[in-house]
């Protein structure tokens, strides 16, 4: 190893590898010692255990560890080429400098890139490299918004092997000639993030990355490691090996340096602090050739990186130029990063809501909101795995054992959660066989959920309503409180509580009974409005949506036939998109944000509630109705195809859930400016207005796919880098629907 006493710079037996996070609650240092040559970093987050109560080491702080979050603004400076001598600088931050496979300039972001021109002017390009040059390989894009507002280039993979982004394990960038031998000057500079592990190769998952490759010599110059080994190590496997940085986050940005000087040696800088001195750099005066970055010339050789910026000149950079070079790399949020992941829960519809990749869409929105390295989904439908049981979704089966005469109250009868019959409160109930299923699936010996993942995951995700909503409306309080037992059952197998775990559910999907979808969307309603709870409503309204595999006519909106117990896969898509924007509001005010600082968020613009709602109900006519509706991020109104027939619309004659009054339903709806709807109903309320309740829709009304109102959304400019659409594709542009409502809302004669 070189020497490392020499470096007045690393005398000290402490050094801080980067900032403290904004709420100074993660450290990170380096810790050397000068003496006997050692290394270990340590990474300690304030006021927390090292050990989760499963007994499982958490391995990634809950807290962001960036060292300063850019927002949607240029960088002012400086940049490589403010130091002289620059001879090769290539960049994939932003659009300027990177070009499509004709050699033009990419218009856009998530287009496909042929190379990366040289910024320094010499003209030597960076391009992508294949070891299998038999086949057509995975394009090369450059992506936005994978280091804060910044850009990278890579070969993201259009399937997720088991984290998004799952990258191409073939692919790497070639320079044609780098010098990097003993025998001359020279400096390199590299910005990388590593999303995840190696994942989705025949034999190599666990394997050590390769950075920076010399193929003259076959000579891996830098090396990340995998899930085992040392974390940074330069000249691995050769006699002249040194540690860089013992630990490795799973998920990182980095910044290295590399300064090459005859008979001194080689030092590198890793984010701004020098922590190597003088290494011995074996490479040959004959090592002048082509160089890989992040693939080291082998099958499925890939380190599965983005590529962010590199330069180099052919000289060892004095001191002032290692300073300047250190400022360039403000630019960048360094430091250990972000994956989110979520717990899918639930019965069929859950497992429906998975295989329309609904729950990988709404982590991706997350993830585009915190500035988040990676993202995934959680969920094993049961069947799979027995001796123990393990799983986390199971069809057909409700919360609790609360809804005879399927699921019965008694000790044998128990599902998630066990209600033994006896009149005791759901506070009290244990779990029960899918609970303990759901308990091995992610604890234990027998766990299919690594540790790694386990402390992942940021939020429970319960797309689950159908058999619990079969239940009576005096079942209310007891579906709340089993509500409440299950998700804090769940929360305490990760070690947490509702302050630390949101639960995102849905308001009731059109089911069976009237009453019980009534009394579940009341309940979720009124769990999201206790701050205690944890718990928010990721979409607020499903009855827009169609049966499984029914039939459907967008030019009209109609459709026929399907599974009515079900919903339709584009519709459960749908939902993930719609929910990304209140579960990453969630995260936010947990503080886990990751590269974008909330600050960054823009205080209008962005859905907030998921969609417009109804907040007045006017009389005006015998059967006519004036709705006011409060916007959440739209500007006006769309009242389409059958919306326009009065579709969902619907006023309870007098009455209430329990004991409801006749429903009347719409026979038409118009928009009367950019925040009122105009409803006619079939005929008039025989009680008076305030006897009366105005719903959009009643109970199981299924109002389908295409026929909500909705507000402009997808019209409305966003905020300056805020375009999820832009960034995600087009799909994530949606209007989004008028809420149901929860509550009927009273009918009044006294205008908005």
């Amino acid at each position: 190893m070189g020497d490392l006493r020499d470096s007045a710079s690393v005398s000290r037996n402490l050094l801080h590898l980067g900032r403290d996070d904004e709420r100074n609650e993660c450290r990170r240092f380096i810790v050397l010692d000068s003496g006997n040559l050692t290394m270990a970093l340590m990474v300690v987050a304030s006021g927390s255990p090292l050990v989760s109560s499963t007994g499982r080491i958490l391995t990634t702080a809950l807290g962001a560890t960036g060292s300063g979050v850019p927002g949607p603004t240029v960088f002012s400076g400086p940049d490589p080429s403010a130091i002289t001598g620059l001879a090769g600088w290539w960049d994939a931050g932003a659009l300027n400098g990177v070009l499509d496979l004709n050699g033009n300039a990419v218009g856009s972001f998530n287009a496909t890139v042929g190379s990366l021109a040289d910024k320094s002017g010499q003209g030597t390009a960076l391009v992508p490299f294949h070891y299998f040059i038999n086949a057509a390989p995975n394009p090369t894009l450059v992506v936005p918004r994978v280091n804060g507002f910044l850009g990278a280039i890579g070969s993201p993979n259009a399937s997720i092997a088991q984290y998004g982004p799952s990258l191409d394990p073939d692919w790497g960038l070639s320079l044609a000639s780098l010098n990097l031998s003993n025998a001359t000057e020279w400096t390199v500079y590299l910005v990388w993030t590593r999303p995840n592990w190696r994942q989705g190769t025949y034999q190599v998952n666990n394997d050590p990355a390769p950075l920076i490759h010399d193929m003259a010599t076959g000579t891996t110059v830098m090396q990340a490691a995998g899930p085992t080994g040392v974390g940074l190590v330069l000249f691995a496997n050769t006699p002249h090996s040194v540690t860089v940085a013992p630990i490795l986050a799973r998920r990182h940005s980095h910044a290295l340096i590399l300064r090459n000087t005859p008979g001194l040696g080689l030092d590198v800088w890793l984010d701004g602090v020098l922590v190597v001195k003088a290494a011995t750099n074996p490479l040959p005066a004959s090592s002048g050739g082509q160089v890989l970055l992040f693939h080291d010339g082998t099958a499925q050789g890939s380190a599965q990186c983005w590529f962010h910026e590199a330069a180099h000149w052919a000289r060892a950079l004095d001191a002032v130029d290692i300073a300047t070079l250190i400022a360039c790399q403000g630019r960048w949020v360094l430091g250990s990063r972000r994956g989110v992941n979520l717990l899918v829960m639930g019965q069929s519809n859950a497992e429906w809501f998975v295989q329309s990749g609904a729950p990988l869409a709404l982590a991706r929105g997350v993830a585009w909101y915190l500035g988040a390295a990676a993202w995934a989904a959680t969920s094993l439908q049961s069947g799979s795995f027995i001796s123990p049981a393990r799983y986390s979704m199971v069809s057909g089966h409700p919360i609790s054992n609360s809804s005879p005469p399927l699921f019965p109250p008694g000790v044998g009868s128990g599902t998630f959660l066990t209600n033994p019959g006896d009149g005791s409160a759901p506070s009290t109930w244990s779990l029960g066989p899918d609970g303990q299923a759901l308990t091995a699936y992610l604890t234990g010996a027998q766990a299919l959920v690594s540790g790694a993942d386990l402390s992942d995951i940021a939020f429970l995700l319960w797309p689950w309503s159908e058999q619990d909503s079969t239940m009576p409306y005096s079942n209310k309080a007891l579906y709340k409180g089993s509500v409440v037992q299950l998700a804090n059952a769940t929360r305490g197998l990760f070690g947490r509580s509702a302050a630390q775990m949101p639960l995102l559910m849905w308001s009731a999907i059109p089911y069976e009974t009237d009453a019980g979808v009534q009394m579940v969307r009341e309940s979720v309603f009124d769990l999201a409005q206790d701050p205690t709870q944890g718990i928010q409503t990721f979409v607020s309204q499903t009855a827009d949506s169609n049966p499984l595999n029914a039939t459907w006519n967008p030019l009209t909106g109609t459709f026929a036939g399907g599974d009515p117990q079900h919903r339709d896969q584009p519709d459960l898509l749908r939902y993930g998109q719609i929910g990304a924007h209140v579960a990453a509001r969630a995260m936010i005010a947990l503080g886990l944000s990751d590269t974008i600082a909330p600050a960054a968020l823009p205080a209008s613009g962005l859905p907030v509630a998921g969609g417009p709602s109804i907040v007045h109900a006017y009389q005006s006519m015998p059967t006519e109705v004036v709705l006011t509706i409060k916007h959440d991020a739209g500007t006006d109104l769309i009242v389409p195809l059958q919306a326009l027939n009065g579709a969902g619309f619907a006023v309870m004659d007098g009455g209430t859930v329990a004991n409801p009054g006749p429903i009347i339903n719409a026979i038409a709806a118009t928009r009367i400016d950019a925040t009122h709807v105009s409803v006619t109903l079939a005929r008039p309320p025989a009680s008076p207005a305030s006897e009366c309740l105005f719903y959009y829709p009643y109970g199981s009304t299924q109002i389908g796919r295409g026929d909500a109102v909705t507000d402009n959304l997808s019209q409305v400019t966003p905020p300056i880098g805020w375009s999820i659409a832009d960034d995600l594709g087009a799909s994530f542009s949606i209007n989004m629907p008028l809420q149901a409502t929860a509550y009927g809302v009273p009918l009044t004669i006294v205008p908005n």
